[in-house]
């Protein structure tokens, strides 16, 4: 692979990592829900240039989810929540099958299942918990991709998690 290509991609991974980042700092879902939209298209196009095609698809069927969730109250995903939940689930797991190279391509799976499955919760709280669980599945994959940007971004994720925690969760119900 071509080295500008690389440091291409490391750089458009950072202005993904900066939009994922900010998503958790949003008070409300629908915020958090649209930078992370942003956040994953990004990675996408990052993944794209590394030859990372399995985070690619994940990352697009978990856009997908993300704006789904984004619409759950409305029209069609309203009056039949399960079945769409549960054909998004089904796609990210097969897809991530399909794309199967190594034991590395089973940690995005779970990343993405638990990021976007997130976001069908209506609590804030619980979709910054769960959210926070999968940015460890991605720091492997991305490691094992040379996604090192991104690499970067899962553990600056988790801390930016942990502090939004702090801030809606813990410091709001102690004061």
């Amino acid at each position: 692979m071509e080295k500008t290509m690389i440091i291409l991609a490391q750089i458009v991974g950072i202005f993904a990592v900066v939009s994922f980042l900010l998503s958790y700092q949003q008070k409300k879902r629908k915020s958090i829900i649209i930078w992370n939209a942003i956040s994953r298209c990004l990675y996408i196009i990052q993944y794209i240039m590394l030859g990372a095609f399995e985070g690619a698809v994940l990352d697009i069927l978990g856009t997908v989810s993300s704006v789904a969730a984004q619409k759950k109250d409305t029209g069609f995903i309203a009056k039949h929540l399960k079945l769409t939940v549960t054909v998004i689930n089904l796609a990210i797991v097969g897809a991530g099958l399909l794309l199967y190279e190594n034991i590395f391509s089973l940690f995005p799976i779970a990343g993405v299942l638990l990021h976007t499955g997130a976001f069908w919760i209506n609590n804030e709280k619980t979709i910054r918990r769960i959210s926070f669980l999968g940015s460890p599945f991605w720091l492997v994959y991305n490691l094992a991709s040379l996604a090192y940007g991104s690499a970067i971004g899962d553990m600056l994720t988790m801390a930016s998690i942990a502090l939004a925690m702090y801030r809606y969760d813990y410091k709001t119900k102690h004061n």
